[in-house]
Formats: C-alpha cells, structure tokens, sequence
C-alpha cells in the first residue's frame, strides 16, 4: 500500500482487522514511505538530489491528509489547528518529562530490549544465566556447546 496515503493505509488497515477478526489470521502490510532526511544527525543525506527530496516533499502524507480533512469537511481550519496545538504540547511534555528524568543505572542497559539475549534462560535469582559464573563451569562440565 502507498504508505504515503494515510487514507489508503487506513483502508488496508481495516481490512487486515476484519480478516483478524473473522479469524482469517494476520496479515502483513508494506506501507512504503519516504524519509525526508539522513538515518541521524550524522548523515549528511548526500546520496539523494535536491528535486528528489523536493518531489517527495509535495507528497507529504500529513499535509495531504490535512487538506483530505478540509476538502472533505471533516474539521474546520481551527479545529486542525487545535489538534495541532494539542499533539505539539503532548510531544513537547514527554520531552520535558525525558530531560527532567533520572538516567537509568548502566546495569538497565538490556532490559526490556531482548527477551532473553544470549538464549539461555533467566536464573532463579533473576539474572540471566549466562552472567551467573557457575553456568560456564557447569555447562563446559556437562559436554554443553555455548
């Protein structure tokens, strides 16, 4: 689906729902977009031109979607722009939130980011096996390839 078109990936989105629903199984969508700027701040985002940026600019699926919701009546000038407002003060709470926030302990470095990241369980005391010294030993005991 053009993932450029909010309205179409909506569309394919409700769709994949109802067959869910039906019991039908998933589905998977490709929506293809278009990133408008480098991977991070150190790319320099110098492989693509100028009017392919420009060209890819003018299909900007939140401003085609703004103008969808105008043209359609669906919300006046104002109330887009007091959705606006609201999703900016949204966004700029959570950052504030971010910065004011403690920094986690280096010891949360993986948590939450694998289920498990070596493949070899959570120990008793909570820990992955892998860091309890002893599941080396034992496992090099047992005949056990790591």
């Amino acid at each position: 689906v053009d993932g450029m078109d909010v309205v179409a990936v909506n569309e394919a989105v409700a769709e994949a729902v109802a067959r869910a629903r039906a019991g039908e199984g998933p589905t998977l969508i490709e929506a293809e977009t278009y990133r408008y700027r480098g991977h991070s701040l150190a790319d320099p985002d110098v492989l693509r031109t100028a009017e392919e940026k420009e060209r890819f600019a003018k299909q900007d699926p939140i401003k085609k979607f703004r103008q969808y919701v105008l043209d359609n009546n669906l919300l006046t000038e104002d109330q887009l722009t007091e959705l606006e407002n609201k999703a900016d003060a949204s966004v700029q709470e959570a950052i504030e939130f971010a910065d004011s926030s403690p920094k986690p302990d280096k010891s949360q470095l993986l948590n939450n980011v694998f289920a498990d990241p070596k493949g070899f369980g959570i120990d008793e005391n909570g820990k992955y096996r892998y860091e309890n010294p002893e599941f080396i030993t034992k496992s090099a005991a047992a005949g056990l390839q790591l």
